[in-house]
């Protein structure tokens, strides 16, 4: 029995022995771990070598150490930090900025096979992240691998749509300003690619470029589509203006809305009816009661002073160069008294000059009446102003009463 108890006691000091011993080891382990950790906290903030290499020297596998000490001496041992780099990421092999850090090393060294393998370690740990496909990206750009990296900075676009103009621009210049090349490799099938390929299209001048991206942007474009017609418009390229009009653009000869069969805005800047500068001095409306065609009319009510100089209502119209045109319309007017009377002009929008102009209206007409104007288009002229405006006033001030209704404008050549 004594033997017995005896050995029970000589086990339980043994055992109490080796878990003191393994506490121990943990302890050491810890405090040189800790330690370790405070080496490497301060190698980075002094950017001391030799305590990096205090830190790794203690064997505790920490990355960290690997990663400062690489760091340290990437500038004047580029080898040693790659081997520090490769360390790192061994050590804690599912952090995709390590293997990045080792790319970027690499390729700094001269050995781009390694630094593309290391790029490509990263990308699967970080799929949805811009940062690896942007690093690999550039990295297989400078290898002269154009194709392939244009896929992954692709990529990184796409998580990072911030990244767009940067590598837009990258494709324009490594292409020599190609722009089919740039639509190629990037292969834009959203709304962020289109709006900035096209703003970037829009200010290299590439403007074919531009509106077929505003345009492959449907409805969620029609802000820069807006801007940027304005702009074609003020630069008299109306031809190209009137494409981003609609996404069905128009065509020479083609009014928007001639009968006058829906609400417009009439301070939106393009080839829809506008309001003139000074909008004062009479009340425009939509008119169901009596139209000359369709649904409804417009109908104008003066009120008062307004400048005889300046347009109630105007629709920029595309037309072909050297070309005779004939507009026609229908009137109705109604106890209108001035000393200037309304009337419609053809107005060529890049001189201003007057092409045509109507006979001023009656002061009332006997119903509907069809007017027209004859016109001839100069060998330059794109585009013109059909214009609701007044006769010019023999004395100031010259205020204008009554009302007016237009309807069913056409445009034709003859």
């Amino acid at each position: 029995m004594k033997t017995k108890e005896r050995r029970e006691s000589v086990i339980r000091v043994a055992l109490a022995v080796v878990l003191l011993t393994i506490l121990g080891l943990l302890i050491w382990q810890t405090g040189r771990a800790g330690f370790g950790s405070l080496l490497t906290t301060s190698a980075a903030q002094s950017n001391q070598i030799g305590r990096a290499n205090a830190a790794v020297a203690l064997g505790t596998g920490n990355p960290d150490s690997h990663y400062i000490r690489a760091t340290i001496l990437q500038p004047n041992d580029p080898p040693g930090a790659i081997a520090e780099f490769y360390e790192a990421a061994l050590g804690r092999p599912d952090d995709y900025v390590l293997w990045l850090s080792l790319a970027r090393a690499s390729e700094l060294n001269g050995d781009t096979a390694q630094a593309i393998a290391a790029a490509r370690q990263a990308i699967p740990l970080a799929p949805d992240y811009a940062e690896p496909h942007y690093q690999l990206g550039n990295i297989l750009l400078r290898a002269g691998q154009t194709v392939e990296a244009f896929k992954e900075l692709r990529l990184a676009a796409t998580s990072n749509p911030t990244l767009l103009p940067g590598i837009i621009d990258l494709g324009w210049r490594v292409s020599g300003r190609n722009v089919q090349f740039v639509i190629d490799v990037l292969r834009p099938d959203n709304v962020a690619m289109y709006r900035a390929l096209g703003q970037y299209f829009r200010q290299q001048n590439q403007v074919d470029a531009a509106i077929a991206m505003y345009l492959a942007g449907g409805t969620a474009t029609e802000p820069d589509r807006r801007s940027y017609m304005s702009e074609l418009i003020n630069s008299q390229r109306y031809k190209e203006a009137a494409r981003l009009w609609s996404v069905a653009g128009l065509a020479p000869g083609v009014l928007s809305d001639p009968g006058f069969e829906q609400e417009s805005e009439l301070d939106r800047p393009g080839f829809g009816w506008r309001l003139g500068e000074r909008p004062e001095g009479f009340r425009l409306s939509l008119d169901s009661n009596n139209p000359n065609s369709g649904q409804s009319c417009l109908k104008i009510e003066f009120e008062g002073e307004s400048d005889p100089g300046r347009p109630v209502i105007t629709q920029l119209a595309l037309v072909e160069p050297g070309r005779n045109y004939r507009l026609r319309f229908a009137a109705r007017s109604e106890a209108l008294v001035s000393g200037g009377f309304p009337k419609i002009a053809v107005i060529e929008a890049a001189t201003n000059v007057a092409l045509g102009q109507s006979e001023q209206f009656p002061a009332t007409t006997d119903g509907w009446r069809e007017f027209t104007v004859d016109f001839a288009t100069g060998q330059s002229t794109n585009a013109v102003q059909i214009t609701l405006m007044r006769q010019l006033c023999q004395k100031s001030p010259c205020p204008v009463f009554g009302r007016l209704w237009l309807d069913s404008f056409s445009l034709q050549k003859i």
